[in-house]
């Protein structure tokens, strides 16, 4: 009969060394994890920082998305902003993204420009801008305004964001929007033409009820120097593989139910647009145009300098996609669909 095997006793010392190297072990597990999220963290924080060192003074919060939705409710998160209206939008959502996308990095302006910042080093990234989305106006120069509620309401680029927001959440890179409305000055044009005059907008003629001075336009205008300081400030510390710029456009005879903008893309790109172009109307079976009526306004133009060799476009969804006939209302359901046909295009790597 074979002797049975008592299992040696580890002695005190034997078991301190194990607990060592255990603990050395996970020490360096730790550490390595924190060095690597440095390492991804590495374009964030230089963006940050040289918003920090700029002369002009610019005001913003710098968290998570979970680390705003924790603070939603205090004192201080609220009276950050412009205006209890810009807090509210800003709120909206943060509580709307925080269950799916809780970790990705948010950067907040007082007026309520939203840095979402997914990106990944050694990934493939996008810029996506939605501009237009915007329709807060500051109580003072609300009352300006001659351009009447509907107008704006139908004008305006309402519920755009949410069309394109998952291109980008869902996967990497850094998307811009802004709450502030075009009406009251528009990041999409030259300085000189950001704040719009009366005649200078062929679909609406009279936008205020008198001209701005010179010295009111400049205030108008420090929100503008904001906006293109924070952009300098992320294309000089990130790198992008496309740069997209998405819009709505009224729906009216002629116009197409999307258009792709192509004025400012590198030609060797085109191939790519078309075979997305005829991916989008296959499964919308709806027509899909390319420059029909827009191009690709000036932040293209802007950002084509900066990257001559990127994949950079605009796309104008029809309003009557997503919207209810008047271009007042979004429809959830409608939304939901075109926003996932429109992501299922991005399925692709160059």
């Amino acid at each position: 009969m074979e002797q049975e095997m008592v299992p040696e006793k580890k002695s005190t010392r034997q078991k301190i060394s194990e607990a060592i190297k255990k603990y050395t072990y996970i020490k360096i597990l730790k550490t390595l994890k924190r060095v690597n999220e440095n390492i991804e963290n590495k374009h964030h924080k230089n963006f940050i920082a040289l918003l920090d060192t700029h002369e002009m003074v610019i005001d913003v919060l710098d968290g998570t998305i979970r680390y705003f939705y924790n603070n939603r409710n205090s004192i201080w998160f609220r009276m950050f902003f412009y205006d209890n209206k810009v807090y509210q939008l800003v709120k909206e959502d943060i509580e709307r993204y925080n269950k799916e996308y809780p970790r990705i990095k948010l950067t907040i302006t007082k007026k309520g420009t939203m840095i979402f910042d997914n990106y990944r080093k050694n990934s493939f990234n996008t810029l996506l801008l939605t501009i237009h989305s915007g329709t807060w106006a500051p109580k003072e120069i609300k009352k300006k305004m001659a351009v009447e509620k509907k107008v704006r309401m139908r004008e305006e680029d309402r519920g755009s964001d949410l069309i394109y927001s998952d291109i980008m959440l869902k996967n990497s890179g850094i998307w811009i929007k802004t709450m502030q409305s075009r009406f009251v000055c528009d990041f999409n044009r030259a300085r000189k033409d950001a704040v719009y005059r009366n005649g200078s907008e062929p679909r609406v003629k009279n936008i205020w009820k008198e001209e701005f001075s010179e010295k009111d336009k400049k205030k108008l205008l420090r929100e503008y120097d904001r906006f293109y300081h924070i952009l300098d400030k992320l294309i000089d510390t990130h790198r992008f593989n496309i740069i997209f710029d998405g819009h709505s456009m009224v729906d009216e005879p002629d116009r197409p139910s999307v258009s792709f903008g192509t004025k400012y893309i590198p030609k060797f790109y085109m191939p790519i647009v078309d075979r997305m172009r005829s991916k989008l109307s296959r499964d919308l079976k709806e027509e899909v145009a390319v420059n029909k009526p827009f191009e690709g306004g000036y932040i293209l133009k802007y950002l084509s300098k900066r990257f001559p060799d990127v994949f950079i476009f605009s796309v104008e969804v029809n309003k009557r996609l997503y919207m209810d006939k008047k271009h007042s209302k979004v429809s959830e359901k409608k939304l939901k669909e075109i926003s996932s046909k429109l992501e299922s295009i991005f399925d692709f790597e160059i």
